[in-house]
């Protein structure tokens, strides 16, 4: 498939685009294991992949501090991730949001947790000069997939996009742009040690 891709858009950027998260658990370790060994049979076989696609589907499904979730995952990751651009890939997120099944019933809580957890995920990613797209999956609560699949307990909508089911900003939407903001300040100044 990659060939054909290759030999029909030589110019394109090919990705293999995987459902991967950051969070830790034992499917977690087994699925990262997995691609590692899959991205470095494409290597060994000649197949033209230029980058890794993180779907970041990021999950606040533990009943702990956001604090402690992150200090949880980003070690792991980023060695996950340095070995990812080791082989030479780039990396992509292609579609992120956040599942915020776990997180408390009060709407302005759930979204300092939900804004926090993306701004502490971005920093680790963008930490890395190889990401070179990010896309979100859904911009608007209203129409994410995210409130049908593994419902919160409460019943209530979702509130894993950058915006709520009125259209107006979350503080996802903040920390996305402050995450920006904090990687375009690193990397102008030379700080980036990724």
């Amino acid at each position: 498939m990659f060939h054909t891709a290759q030999n029909e858009a030589p110019h394109a950027q090919l990705v293999y685009n995987d459902y991967m998260s950051w969070e830790r658990g034992t499917e977690d370790e087994t699925h990262i294991k997995g691609v590692l060994k899959l991205l470095e049979g494409f290597r060994k076989r000649g197949t033209p992949v230029h980058a890794l696609g993180i779907q970041s589907h990021i999950r606040l499904l533990k009943d702990l501090p956001v604090g402690e979730i992150v200090r949880e995952s980003t070690g792991p990751w980023r060695t996950f991730l340095d070995e990812v651009v080791a082989m030479g890939y780039g990396l992509e997120i292609t579609e992120l949001d956040v599942n915020d099944r776990k997180a408390p019933d009060d709407i302005v809580q759930r979204d300092r947790m939900v804004a926090d957890y993306t701004r502490a995920y971005m920093d680790v990613m963008l930490s890395y000069p190889q990401l070179q797209t990010i896309m979100a999956w859904g911009m608007v609560d209203k129409y994410s997939w995210l409130t049908g699949f593994d419902p919160r307990a409460d019943k209530s909508i979702k509130r894993g996009t950058p915006y709520d089911a009125n259209f107006r900003a979350k503080p996802m939407r903040d920390a996305i742009a402050a995450a920006f903001a904090n990687a375009s300040t690193q990397y102008v100044s030379g700080r980036n040690k990724a």
